[in-house]
């Protein structure tokens, strides 16, 4: 499921439409939330501020759905790692940021291993 898929599903459960949405990020149409929802782009972080405010959900929540779909891009399937970076209420999303770089670097580091290994 993408993120937009998710963000389409909050807003469902919400009872929110797509024009209340697209009226809040200050577009008159709603094309743009259904660009979004359908999985075209990740709006910038200003509009996500936005979205996530016309939903009534925290900041937070949001954050957490945008490190979700990473890890989802990244191919994280690892439960332990997933649930560390989602359900720890003490770190900040800098914080969770800076564990999935760190992730990512172990994830090239090995690539680049394997592919030494290969020639």
């Amino acid at each position: 499921m993408g993120f937009g898929d998710k963000l389409r599903a909050i807003r469902l459960q919400k009872g929110i439409t797509q024009e209340k949405i697209a009226d809040k990020l200050g577009y008159q149409t709603n094309s743009y939330v259904s660009s979004v929802e359908n999985n075209k782009f990740i709006p910038t972080e200003d509009k996500l501020k936005t979205w996530a405010e016309a939903m009534g959900m925290p900041w937070e929540e949001m954050q957490d759905l945008l490190l979700e779909q990473e890890l989802e891009e990244l191919g994280v399937t690892d439960p332990g790692f997933q649930m560390m970076l989602k359900d720890v209420p003490s770190m900040t999303y800098e914080e969770k940021r800076s564990i999935l770089d760190a992730y990512q670097m172990v994830l090239l580091a090995r690539a680049k291993k394997l592919e030494r290994q290969d020639n």
